[in-house]
């Protein structure tokens, strides 16, 4: 019989501006003949992967790359001579534009703020910033008819407010049409951003339960050949900071960074067990396989493979804390561009077509060069 092939799946991790590397690393893959048959995403790679999935793959980079021009503000560099204090002063004065006036397409101040913080207000008002803005620009950029279709699953995380529980929104799930609300709800990053209310219940952003959902991609992935790109936007392994400045954005990165390092020897172990009791089972002759303690042993294994490719943006020089508030066009841009470098120096290395050793039923990639 012949072997199907593997599913594949875009794996986004959140970071607001952060999130211009994924769109390059979309456009290095999207003449690879590796479209994604799953797109996975939280916050800001939530917004990324519905944007794909709400578009035909031929239009897919043109949609990113749309979404990214409306919340891109210009940059203060050309009008001001470059130097250590400018850039200083230059960074300084992004950031707080972007504070007091928000991102066009995306975000702008809910208005006059009460200092008092124990004032009661609807839950879906408790945040400092309005995202309708957001929820206009993806009536616009996505297709949401071709999502509920469902020819590419995506799944979108959310944290719930009241249990703390991670939600996954799923196009085959069968009860959930996702629209612009659970895309604002993946994203919903307080106290900058409201919790968005959704069938009575309120949520947040899903980067506060798991920046990296891939543990949704490894248990949904168990019996099915898989190739996973995780593309990841904070660094939890870069130097230790000498700075207060670089300590408060050492601080960010190992908050957001990935935590599925914590779990991915236990998920590879346990699927070469899986792999390694199928293998066993074959071994077996017809009246001990029969035993129906052994037929239910056997039928926890699995002959399924994952091979999963890790990217890892770089920080840019000069970056501070405030990066993922970042959305100025030369910022943008040489994020974009990492993206589309390092997608094509995967494309090249290919490592996942290798050959795997019989016993092996999972293996980890990670771009040479990066954590």
């Amino acid at each position: 019989m012949a072997k199907h092939p593997p599913q594949t799946v875009y794996v986004f991790q959140g970071g607001g501006a952060l999130g211009a590397y994924q769109g390059g690393f979309v456009e290095a893959l999207q003449d690879a003949e590796l479209p994604p048959d799953w797109l996975v995403g939280t916050s800001i790679g939530a917004i990324n992967a519905t944007l794909m999935a709400g578009n035909a793959p031929a239009e897919r980079v043109a949609a990113l790359r749309e979404f990214w021009r409306r919340v891109t503000r210009p940059s203060w560099s050309s009008q001001v001579p470059a130097s250590p204090w400018t850039a200083w002063w230059q960074q300084g004065l992004q950031t707080w534009q972007t504070l007091t006036a928000g991102v066009p397409g995306f975000f702008k101040p809910r208005g006059p703020q009460s200092w008092d913080m124990n004032r009661r207000a609807p839950v879906g008002e408790l945040g400092f910033y309005d995202t309708t803005p957001l929820a206009d620009t993806l009536r616009e950029l996505v297709d949401f008819d071709r999502i509920a279709a469902g020819q590419t699953r995506l799944t979108l995380c959310a944290v719930n407010v009241s249990s703390g529980a991670l939600a996954l929104f799923d196009n085959r799930d069968g009860h959930t049409r996702i629209g612009p609300e659970h895309v604002m709800a993946s994203g919903a990053l307080p106290p900058g951003f409201a919790p968005v209310v959704i069938g009575g219940e309120a949520y947040w952003d899903g980067g506060i339960y798991s920046n990296t959902p891939l543990d949704v991609v490894l248990d949904d992935a168990e019996r099915k050949d898989t190739l996973c790109f995780m593309v990841d936007l904070w660094d939890a392994s870069e130097s230790a900071p000498h700075t207060m400045a670089q300590a408060l954005t050492r601080y960010k990165d190992i908050q957001y960074a990935s935590r599925i390092f914590e779990h991915l020897d236990d998920h590879e172990r346990l699927q070469n067990v899986r792999r390694a009791v199928r293998l066993l089972g074959r071994r077996l002759d017809e009246k001990t396989a029969a035993d129906p303690a052994v037929k239910a042993l056997l039928a926890l294994g699995c002959d399924s493979r994952i091979d999963i490719v890790h990217l890892v943006m770089q920080a840019l020089p000069g970056e501070d804390s405030w990066r993922d508030i970042d959305f100025s066009d030369t910022r943008l841009r040489a994020r974009w561009a990492a993206g589309l470098r390092d997608g094509r120096r995967v494309l090249e290395r290919a490592a996942w077509r290798d050959p795997m050793h019989e016993r092996v039923g999972m293996r980890v990639h990670t771009l040479e060069g990066q954590a």
